[in-house]
């Protein structure tokens, strides 16, 4: 048992020895020039479309010990499109508490449009109390096919001794294709 104690405990130093000029040299982003066509897979027997209309959960308010206020989470959407080429544009993400009564439009002032690999989120926030049946519609679009985008929600509470994660994906309602 000594042993095996010893082993970590050598372990856990070599892992966090590393110094600082290493770490920052690892941590240094440069600008890189990324071409879609250097990639050696072809693409093919994907189905492309034109746009969705999806159905997000998100759990913003946990029941817990029969307490009715429950265990309050904020959450973040979001929108990440796939396609090397191309723009997508997201038309509607309307957000929903438990009763199904609409809270609030994340895009009242228009539509947004994510270029090549973007991505854009939207937060729900901790003193939101929409409920455990709180969800988006989110609808986006593009003029010719494209690969489909990925759509996911992580709703988190980081609380000393209470914290909890959960990531949902959105169910596709409506698709054009």
């Amino acid at each position: 048992m000594k042993q095996l104690s010893m082993c970590i405990l050598i372990a856990m130093i070599s892992v966090f020895s590393c110094g600082k000029a290493e770490t920052d040299k690892l941590l240094t982003l440069e600008p890189v020039e990324f071409n879609p066509q250097s990639l050696k897979t072809e693409q093919y027997h994907l189905q492309m479309i034109r746009g969705q209309l999806l159905y997000m959960p998100v759990y913003s308010n946990i029941p817990y010990n029969s307490d009715e206020a429950g265990f309050d989470m904020k959450a973040y959407v979001a929108i990440h499109n796939t396609d090397l080429h191309q723009n997508i544009r997201v038309t509607k993400v309307t957000y929903f508490n438990h009763d199904g009564k609409p809270v609030y439009d994340f895009l009242k002032d228009g539509d947004v449009s994510l270029g090549p690999l973007a991505t854009k989120d939207f937060h729900i926030p901790y003193d939101d109390k929409s409920g455990i049946g709180a969800n988006f519609i989110i609808e986006w679009v593009s003029d010719i096919p494209v690969t489909r985008p990925l759509i996911e929600c992580v709703t988190i509470s980081l609380k000393p001794n209470q914290s909890l994660a959960l990531l949902s994906r959105g169910e596709v309602i409506r698709e054009i294709k």
